[in-house]
């Protein structure tokens, strides 16, 4: 069955599914885990990395911060005010890093239409710069629109020519998180319809490099304002050396301009976007992702790896530890790769290949081994205490023939395997079987011996009262029960000898004891009654039992209650207090010594 889910999910990770539903929603998982990668590298700048020319709330305000006379002093500060700026403006802020030495300047501005300043601010723009044009890049847009399933795409250029352009356009994950730099493939598909040349990305653009064929990743340094980043109107306070050898993008960050996106450090304004995705191309770490035969190689070789281990595993416990296995590799292996090689692997495939062959397995495995105890239970709960149908034939009457129960307070012992389900699957049935009963026995011979009461089997487990159905006084049935543990650790050291001699694995248990109030008398129906006890002090001697896998070296463990009935000469071992399921208060735990 964990087969067909492994199938199953092989055909939702194929890339040709990569836009159905199903595929979108691993397109958005692994969208969501790449930002967690992000957030958890934290920041990383690189030294290259362009400075940011911010058209911010200050900039576009400036009547905030000074007084008319107070602007004057400022060349810029003259003509700062409400966006949008005149071009000449945006020219003399491009201008002056030009003069102080700045390498290239990109502006994140598409300029497609007449200012609105008139032909004389255009005229302007492009006189201011003529100096510099081979060390521009001008700023292309495109957007499309769909009517009656007619797909329509508008491309804007800038109305200047002479420069280099880049196309603003950058791509998004299904929850809206920017995070890709299109690739030549992308822009060719998508301006299909326009004439050569057509404009490549901004960041490979105003990087000067080829660009490459397929999608890339932006590799973002951190959250909004990690990137250098000047207000406009404090350009002329930065010493000329600032500027000198540096790529600088000038555009809009103040949030009442629009243009914020979604980026896996939370929003950050379009241009800072810009500025890392071209920071990324200017250093050469942008991010990679595997290409379709890669993927499909990868999620082919991880299902066989995937299928081989499962057919080691022979229980519900070990398919559920396998499978966690399994996907904490998968994190793993894409965390590092992630880091290492700046190559992104296809994680949501990898997670849901391993969730689903692992979980199925260990749902079918558990499923199994359920119906093994149920049939097991079923079997060995068809008995009778001896000690109960000494009470019967002692002292017949409704207390034994009738449903209902009174309170009492009792000794509780339960005792329990370590290791059922890998011995119940490692031997045959009628195997499995002789040795339980031959367990048993050692086990409902101490009981008995002690005038315990043998209560039920449950699968490999045993539960006993002493103290009922009549007591001898709390300290001697304490007392009791603990010398019938110690009789069950000497007939289980027995068996192991006789399995030994037999060439076979040695059993080990845990033993659990604890004195308190329970409900004693007849459940179940007026054909089928049990006369068994419930209550928390049976709870808290399972729990007892199951605490003995957290000590080894002692595999018989009482609680204070009981130690308190107990002669002082008794060796115990103080274990501390310890939370146990079921109960609300840590529980004080003592080993046999």
């Amino acid at each position: 069955m964990w087969g067909l889910a492994l199938f199953a999910g092989l055909l939702l990770v194929q890339p040709v599914l990569r836009p159905s539903p199903p595929g979108q929603l691993l397109v958005a998982l692994d969208a969501f885990l790449q930002a967690q990668l992000f957030r958890l590298r934290g920041v990383r700048l690189d030294p290259g990395a362009p400075v940011v020319v911010a058209i911010d709330a200050d900039s576009i305000n400036l009547d905030r911060l000074f007084s008319p006379e107070e602007r004057q002093a400022s060349p810029l500060w003259r003509t700062m005010g409400q966006w949008p700026w005149p071009r000449a403006l945006q020219a003399e802020l491009a201008a002056t890093v030009l003069e102080r030495g700045a390498r290239r300047v990109v502006f994140n501005l598409v300029l497609a239409q007449p200012s609105r300043f008139g032909p004389a601010d255009d005229a302007a723009f492009q006189r201011r710069l003529a100096p510099w044009r081979s060390q521009l890049v001008l700023a292309a847009s495109s957007a499309g629109s769909s009517q009656q399933d007619l797909e329509q795409v508008q491309l804007q250029m800038p109305l200047y020519a002479g420069t280099a352009v880049g196309l603003t356009n950058l791509l998004q994950s299904p929850q809206g998180i920017t995070d890709a730099i299109p690739g030549s493939d992308w822009i060719s598909d998508h301006l299909a319809g326009f004439q050569s040349p057509l404009p490549q990305a901004l960041a490979w653009a105003a990087s000067a490099q080829a660009p490459p064929t397929p999608v890339r990743g932006i590799n973002f340094p951190g959250p909004a304002g990690t990137l250098l980043t000047v207000p406009a109107w404090q350009l002329l306070e930065q010493p000329a050396a600032f500027w000198r050898g540096r790529t600088v993008v000038i555009g809009a960050t103040a949030a009442e301009l629009g243009g914020q996106l979604e980026t896996p450090f939370g929003p950050q304004s379009g241009t800072e976007v810009q500025a890392a995705a071209l920071a990324s191309a200017l250093a050469g770490n942008s991010i990679q992702f595997l290409p379709d035969p890669g993927q499909l190689a990868l999620l082919l070789s991880w299902a066989a790896l995937l299928a081989w281990s499962l057919t080691r595993v022979v229980t519900a416990r070990q398919a559920t530890l396998l499978s966690l296995g399994w996907l904490s590799a998968a994190v793993l292996l894409a965390a590092l790769v992630w880091w290492t090689a700046l190559l992104w692997l296809p994680l949501s495939s990898l997670l849901l290949l391993s969730g689903l062959a692992g979980g199925w397995s260990s749902a079918a495995l558990g499923w199994r081994e359920a119906r093994e105890r149920q049939v097991l239970h079923q079997l060995l709960s068809k008995r009778i205490s001896p000690a109960l149908l000494q009470d019967i034939l002692r002292a017949p009457g409704p207390v034994w023939t009738q449903l209902g129960g009174k309170r009492a307070r009792c000794v509780v012992l339960f005792t329990d395997l370590v290791g059922f389900t890998p011995l119940s699957a490692r031997l045959e049935a009628a195997d499995l079987f002789a040795l339980l009963n031959r367990y048993f026995d050692g086990l409902a011979q101490a009981v008995i011996a002690e005038q315990g009461l043998v209560d039920k089997f449950i699968g490999d487990s045993l539960m006993a009262e002493f103290g009922l159905p009549c007591s001898r006084g709390e300290a001697a049935e304490a007392l009791a029960a603990v010398r019938a543990a110690q009789a069950i650790q000497l007939s289980l050291g027995r068996l192991n000898q006789e399995l030994e001699l037999a060439g076979q694995p040695p059993l080990r248990h845990g033993i659990g004891i604890h004195v308190g109030e329970v409900v004693a008398g007849n459940l179940g129906s007026s054909q089928r009654m049990e006369y068994t006890v419930i209550g928390s002090a049976v709870n808290i001697a399972s729990r007892l039992e199951g605490l003995t896998r957290q000590f080894p070296d002692h595999s018989i463990l009482i609680s204070a209650e009981l130690r308190q009935l107990l002669p002082p000469e008794l060796v115990v071992v103080p274990l501390g207090s310890h939370k146990v399921k079921g109960w609300h208060v840590p529980l004080e735990v003592y080993g046999l010594g």
